[in-house]
């Protein structure tokens, strides 16, 4: 019996101890949870406020969309006025103008016609060259400046008090235009001649070839393609170099030779 309750007692003490163990693990545990739960609440608030600034960063990137966009049309209406200022100037300045064409051909041989203005305007004798869209080599300058010699020696003009504006200027959507080998400078001369007489040339008779430093008018290239351009535009009369109406062909308007710039001038003006 007494080995019965000595077996007893050590069977409880070892449970008792077990308990007590099992306690102790589960006290242990359960504090390593609320530490767990309090990392996880620490970690969410974390995140809600990442989240948040997150949100505060996105709505950042779109206002500064917004004001990118905006700026960028003020600059658009600020160059805009901005050249009708320049275009304004210009014409509080200017002292003549003619309008005229000269003939390019585009990157599949078409012909076109280019519109061409000269502008003669207060100054000291400067020459001002604008060419946009379009493909120009670099006999373009030279040409004109010898267009403009030429133009004054033909109507014994003095400009040393203006300035000369040439601007030539295609569409934008008539895509790759090309003038090559000076063959605008006698369509320029005739514009200068007609501006510094105060007069307009003929819009029914254009002409293509290049101008020399003794009035006479050089060949060109791609003559017939220039010739139906300008019968298409309503030219009645197409001025070419010497010898080259036969390559302009049968086009189904006149076309004419003439050796110098006071022979077209003729019929150009």
């Amino acid at each position: 019996m007494r080995e019965n309750n000595r077996t007893y007692k050590i069977i409880i003490f070892i449970l008792s101890i077990l308990l007590i163990g099992s306690s102790a693990f589960l006290f242990i545990s359960l504090d390593e949870i609320k530490q767990k739960d309090a990392a996880i609440a620490s970690l969410s608030v974390e995140i809600t406020s990442q989240q948040q600034q997150i949100s505060q960063l996105e709505s950042n990137i779109s206002n500064l969309q917004e004001d990118r966009s905006r700026t960028q049309a003020l600059l658009r209406n600020e160059t805009q006025t901005r050249q009708r200022l320049e275009e304004e100037i210009i014409n509080i300045k200017m002292v003549t103008k003619s309008d005229y064409g000269v003939l390019g051909v585009d990157d599949n041989n078409i012909g076109k016609v280019i519109p061409l203005e000269v502008i003669i305007k207060d100054g000291d004798g400067k020459l001002f060259l604008d060419v946009a869209n379009i493909l120009a080599d670099e006999s373009m300058q030279s040409s004109a400046q010898t267009a403009i010699r030429v133009a004054r020696e033909v109507t014994r003009t003095s400009l040393t008090d203006k300035d000369i504006q040439i601007n030539i200027k295609a569409p934008a959507q008539e895509g790759k235009l090309s003038i090559s080998g000076g063959s605008a400078g006698g369509a320029i001369t005739i514009a200068a001649i007609a501006a510094m007489k105060g007069t307009e040339p003929r819009q029914d008779v254009l002409m293509t070839g290049t101008i020399r430093e003794d009035h006479s008018i050089g060949q060109i290239g791609a003559p017939r393609a220039k010739g139906i351009a300008a019968r298409e535009n309503g030219a009645k009369l197409f001025i070419v170099p010497p010898g080259q109406k036969g390559e302009v062909g049968d086009i189904g308007i006149e076309v004419m030779e003439v050796r110098t710039i006071e022979e077209a001038v003729k019929y150009a003006i």
